[in-house]
């Protein structure tokens, strides 16, 4: 019995040891400052598909998204006039009338107080992106998570149906002593021979069901570290796992770190730690040193995105 009652002490006292351990280690977690998303780009979307804006930028004044005058007929299918400062906007049954500088509009004659005016910068006209959409019968919803306006059907298509296949032979260099990084269990686990090449404008998509709208990069001031925080509908522990390719250094597998995911609604944030004093082997990394992001998934083909941070 003396045996027995000693071997149950010495369990409580482990056990209330590790239940301190891990009090503190929580408490450590808990004060840990998230990263911070550095400047997000606006993006427009039609139809769920990012519109490219080659020299003229969608800007956000007073939480409203002006575009550029072509953006009107190059994407939504209005033929334009501009006389002076005014500018008239046809399409199908409906007539819309702006003054560049004035906050005073007219949609087939019915005056329309706009919240934003028309503007000009630098010689190219600006219209309020809402206003001109909804006045020409398109649906339009701004999205402040991810800075997206959506004009149309949100219906963000599969990532295969929007890019295709391609040999994976002239990327292999990235891969060399990494090999079992192109692993991918999608219908048996093996070495991927294909990929999908794709860049930023390919965004959002969706990767087996679950929506992959941005990445940023994100930083922790306390510490100066820098990460990338994905954006995304993935509901799992882990979060997406991704390589860094570089030509001349090592590859850099790094999953997501767990303490710092974050819940909005029905989207989830993850980050990828690029650079940390506190990890050796990242101190120095920088990501304008990668080619490409290895999306790591298991999906037909392995997923090369050109880096967008160099």
């Amino acid at each position: 019995m003396r045996k027995i009652s000693s071997l149950i002490s010495i369990l409580l006292i482990v056990g209330l040891l590790v239940g301190s351990v891990a009090a503190v280690a929580d408490a450590k977690e808990s004060t840990i400052d998230i990263p911070k998303v550095g400047v997000q780009s606006i993006e427009v979307l039609v139809n769920a598909r990012k519109v490219k804006f080659p020299d003229q930028k969608p800007k956000l004044e007073n939480n409203q998204v002006l575009v550029p005058l072509r953006f009107v007929s190059d994407k939504l299918g209005g033929s334009l006039k501009l006389k002076g400062k005014e500018i008239t906007i046809v399409k199908g049954d409906r007539t819309i009338v702006l003054v560049i500088g004035e906050k005073t509009a007219t949609v087939n004659g019915k005056p329309v107080t706009l919240g934003l005016a028309a503007t000009a910068v630098n010689g190219r006209t600006y219209v309020p992106l809402r206003f001109i959409s909804e006045a020409m019968g398109e649906k339009v919803e701004w999205d402040k998570v991810t800075k997206f306006v959506w004009i149309g059907s949100k219906d963000i298509p599969e990532l295969k149906d929007i890019v295709e296949l391609t040999d994976i032979k002239p990327y292999e260099h990235y891969f060399e002593g990494k090999e079992s990084y192109k692993e991918s269990c999608y219908k048996g686990c093996k070495l991927s021979t294909e990929a999908y090449v794709i860049s930023s404008d390919d965004f959002p998509f969706t990767i087996n069901g679950e929506a992959l709208y941005r990445l940023d990069l994100a930083y922790r001031a306390s510490i100066g570290s820098v990460s990338i925080r994905s954006t995304t509908t993935d509901k799992g522990m882990m979060g997406t796992t991704l390589v860094y390719l570089n030509r001349d250094s090592e590859v850099m597998y790094r999953s997501s770190v767990t303490y710092a995911k974050e819940n909005a609604g029905d989207f989830r944030f993850y980050y990828n730690s690029v650079s940390s004093p506190l990890l050796p082997e990242i101190k120095n990394y920088s990501m304008k040193q990668a080619d490409f992001i290895g999306i790591i998934a298991d999906y037909p083909g392995f997923i090369l995105l050109e880096n967008p941070f160099k």
